[in-house]
């Protein structure tokens, strides 16, 4: 991707740093306006991609990609100043692109090729774009990590069983308990996460499952009420899964509520966390947070396994096509943006000459004030054509003069010369 505009990334490694320093890196959407309105000033492309295993920051633009790395950890050290950007992996072109890739497809994900992480992707690129902070080589990126996680998903086993978040969350609270069936199942939050969670739940046969949302309308499979009233219902909760954007349970809440030491499983989802973690200290309580999740082994986890070398082989033949067309696309702008010189200096040349025509009956551009009336492009048309060239041509013919180490034939081909010898 030499000749295509430079793409880093700067992201956390789930398998590398605790669920504590990515809490301490969960960007709020402000925030994250905040580093695309930067982008933008700088004249880069940006995107965020937040989920609750990791962060990933990926940058594009025509500059070194020391310094592109180094704009990245600036800007996300500014958002956290409490934090240690030298935390986050970084990696330049091919690599930062085949690790998008990989996060696409479900690889890098906590539960090995979970299915939600696709949307996430998607939903982040689409963030960037309402931002203005996309850049035609990110776009270009992300969209081949969107269709190549489909790819992967509709002709591999890599999504086959038990591959999503919510669905591990379901099995350990399920294991920590020794079954759903009859319990009292409590949901906080009504996102995605949230959602799916519920569908997971509706096989189980609990004896009630209730949502607690702050939008969410009532229906007719399950209890809704609001955030206000999570303390009231507490008391009869067995199962509690969190997915939302608050503290959903502190330790004295979790004491006060289930003081008789009855069994009950809790399942954090949130980034930050919503789930005090001394709550699993509370007597009766089991607490698993996201790594956690990632643990569950499930019966398709072995296919899921040995899915994985023909789920690589489909995202290097997709790097190699984004190759290409990162390639194409960075001819493409050098095409244009010798269009946008040849233009200007078209105008500048006219301009030039209509200054100094004598005749003011035509509809004139802009000016030079400095310019002397005299015989201009109507009365001169040759002499106006000859000024044009020679300008169109000054700086080209100037760098072939200086330049010793280009192919002659290509030479000839770009500038549509003959053959040497014809």
């Amino acid at each position: 991707m030499k000749d295509a505009p430079t793409i880093v990334g700067l992201w956390l490694d789930g398998d590398a740093v605790s669920v504590d320093v990515r809490e301490g890196w969960a960007l709020t959407r402000d925030e994250a306006d905040a580093l695309y309105g930067a982008a933008r000033a700088a004249g880069l492309g940006a995107c965020l991609v937040s989920t609750c295993f990791r962060l990933e920051l990926f940058v594009s633009g025509r500059r070194p990609a020391g310094d592109l790395l180094a704009w990245g950890r600036r800007q996300l050290a500014a958002l956290r100043t409490s934090e240690d950007a030298s935390v986050f992996r970084g990696a330049v072109d091919a690599v930062a692109v085949e690790h998008l890739f990989r996060v696409a497809a479900g690889l890098e994900s906590a539960v090995l090729g979970e299915a939600q992480i696709l949307g996430q992707v998607r939903r982040s690129r689409a963030a960037a774009e309402r931002a203005g902070a996309l850049s035609p080589a990110l776009r270009l990126a992300f969209d081949a990590a969107v269709r190549a996680g489909q790819r992967v998903r509709s002709t591999t086993a890599l999504a086959r069983g038990s591959a999503s978040t919510a669905s591990a969350a379901v099995r350990w609270a399920s294991d920590a308990l020794g079954g759903l069936a009859g319990r009292h199942v409590t949901v906080a939050g009504g996102g995605q996460m949230g959602r799916l969670l519920v569908e997971h739940l509706a096989s189980v046969r609990a004896a009630s499952l209730t949502l607690i949302s702050a939008y969410a309308p009532a229906h007719a499979g399950f209890h809704v009420i609001r955030p206000e009233a999570i303390a009231d219902h507490l008391p009869q909760t067995e199962v509690l899964f969190a997915a939302t954007d608050r503290t959903v349970l502190d330790r004295s809440t979790a004491l006060a509520c289930w003081a008789d030491g009855a069994p009950r499983a809790v399942v954090d989802l949130g980034m930050p966390r919503n789930v005090d973690a001394e709550v699993q200290r509370v007597p009766g309580v089991a607490l698993a947070d996201i790594d956690a999740l990632g643990d569950v082994v499930d019966a398709g986890l072995a296919v899921r396994r040995s899915a994985i070398p023909a789920a690589e082989a489909l995202l290097s033949d997709a790097l190699a096509e984004l190759a290409e067309a990162l390639e194409t696309l960075s001819r493409e702008q050098l095409v244009a943006e010798f269009r946008r010189r040849s233009e200007a200096i078209r105008r500048e040349t006219l301009a030039y000459a209509c200054g100094r025509c004598n005749d003011r009956t035509c509809a004139l551009p802009e000016t030079d004030s400095r310019s002397l009336p005299g015989p201009g492009p109507c009365s001169d048309p040759d002499g106006l054509t000859r000024t044009l060239t020679t300008r169109l041509l000054h700086d080209v013919t100037a760098a072939l003069r200086e330049t010793h180490d280009v192919d002659d034939d290509l030479l000839r081909r770009l500038l549509s010369l003959s053959d040497a010898d014809a």
